[in-house]
């Protein structure tokens, strides 16, 4: 989890440095293809096992499974690879935050204990403090015009698409290990996402690019697309989903401090104060969570009893 948590962090300083000389669909195209071709060997490997062998993955089909959570990722991928062409990479990490909030909202459709949330106040305070967080921040720069709203429009489609991930992720490729379902959803979307470079991207640009920006594409590929991700859902299964989403509010000010020290950004004290209001309620939400997972360990609780209906 601190692998993950210090990845995730530095990413949005790569896509930042990207955005002076390539456009988002083919930063996204690339990343993402390296991502997948890093893992397809190990796929590969695991196909030609027999049913089960070695393998821990209960019988079903991975590659009818990974569908939906992929769709859904490309979504992600695609508003979060735009993100940076309209906000600093620091409005990024604190806002993107949100993510957490919603992966507890679409939870409810699918997953009964999450409704047990609607129960408990540190829900309802820790969403409002999301929300409130996520609007100061962006009082400065919308005063800026239509980009910056445009900015955190993308922000939030990239946090509900995130949510929404999560969910998917959980609902569909449990049964399966996490570097094989992380596998073959990067295949899945690095098809998309080479699709979309193709259609809207600007492909040409790639032959001015120098030794040194390659070097950077493949590194941020493989920090924050190949092994964050399975270091990420390792952490959740190795720690929980509570202790996994507590340190992940750390993220933002570790895009913060590289954000500070490698591109010089610097945030208002309103936008410090939303920031810090953001983690404060993503904290809520955790301890919101945590008091649910007790309540259902409890064998002397019955939860039909529980105060809300």
């Amino acid at each position: 989890m601190t692998a993950a948590t210090f990845g995730f962090g530095i990413i949005p300083i790569f896509l930042k440095h990207f955005a002076q000389f390539l456009d988002p669909w083919t930063v996204n195209g690339v990343r993402y293809s390296v991502g997948a071709l890093f893992w397809l060997p190990f796929l590969l490997a695991l196909d030609r096992r027999p049913s089960g062998a070695g393998r821990g993955d209960l019988a079903g089909n991975i590659w009818k499974d990974a569908v939906v959570p992929s769709i859904v990722n490309v979504v992600g991928q695609a508003a979060f690879g735009i993100g940076p062409y309209f906000v600093p990479a620091s409005t990024m990490g604190f806002v993107l935050r949100l993510s957490f909030l919603f992966t507890i909202v679409f939870g409810f459709a699918v997953i009964a204990e999450e409704r047990l949330l609607t129960r408990r106040p540190a829900f309802w305070v820790g969403a409002a403090f999301s929300l409130a967080g996520v609007a100061a921040m962006f009082v400065d720069e919308l005063r800026g015009g239509i980009g910056s709203l445009t900015g955190m429009v993308i922000l939030l489609v990239t946090a509900v698409a995130w949510g929404a991930y999560s969910v998917t992720v959980r609902h569909y490729m449990a049964r399966y290990s996490a570097r094989r379902s992380f596998g073959v959803i990067s295949v899945y979307s690095s098809a998309a996402l080479v699709l979309l470079m193709f259609l809207f991207g600007r492909v040409e640009s790639l032959a001015g690019v120098d030794a040194a920006t390659w070097g950077y594409l493949m590194l941020s590929a493989l920090i924050g697309i190949a092994f964050g991700h399975v270091l990420y859902y390792r952490g959740i299964h190795e720690l929980g989903p509570v202790v996994a989403s507590g340190m992940s509010l750390v993220t933002p000010f570790v895009t913060y401090l590289a954000a500070a020290v490698f591109l010089g950004e610097r945030l208002s004290g309103l936008q410090w104060l939303g920031g810090l209001v953001v983690v404060v309620g993503g904290g809520l939400l955790v301890l919101a969570r945590a008091e649910i997972e007790g309540l259902i360990a409890r064998p002397d609780v019955d939860l039909d009893d529980y105060p809300g209906d």
